[in-house]
């Protein structure tokens, strides 16, 4: 899917996603040292499908990004969505809202108090 260029800072929404992530899901729990300096992000891409992901930083090959937490939420509307914090050993690199049966049209930010670890995966 196509990113759209955007520059704006971050919103506060995002960043109470992101933190709470970061703290219910962190993958290491030295990533949650990351939530410190979230204020200071600016998005420079988002999804062009119309949810609510973005990207704080260029993706770089040579120091790639990778999932840092990964959590399930509940929108407003009460559609289940994905959370994937995407970063680095020293910073966020994006924010990842996926379908776990929201639909296209509820692929929105979930209420942060809804937010917990992952549980699952393939067999």
């Amino acid at each position: 899917m196509e990113r759209a260029r955007i520059n704006r800072p971050v919103k506060p929404d995002e960043i109470a996603v992101i933190r709470t992530a970061l703290e219910r899901a962190s993958k290491s729990p030295s990533y949650t040292a990351l939530a410190d300096g979230l204020d200071q992000l600016r998005a420079i891409s988002q999804c062009g499908c119309g949810c609510d992901s973005v990207d704080f930083v260029e993706h770089d090959p040579t120091n790639r990004s990778k999932p840092i937490a990964d959590a399930t939420g509940k929108t407003k509307a009460g559609g289940d969505v994905g959370v994937l914090v995407w970063g680095t050993e020293s910073q966020v690199t994006g924010l990842e809202i996926y379908d776990l049966g929201a639909g296209d049209a509820d692929l929105k930010l979930p209420v942060p108090d809804s937010i917990t670890a992952f549980v699952g995966g393939a067999a």
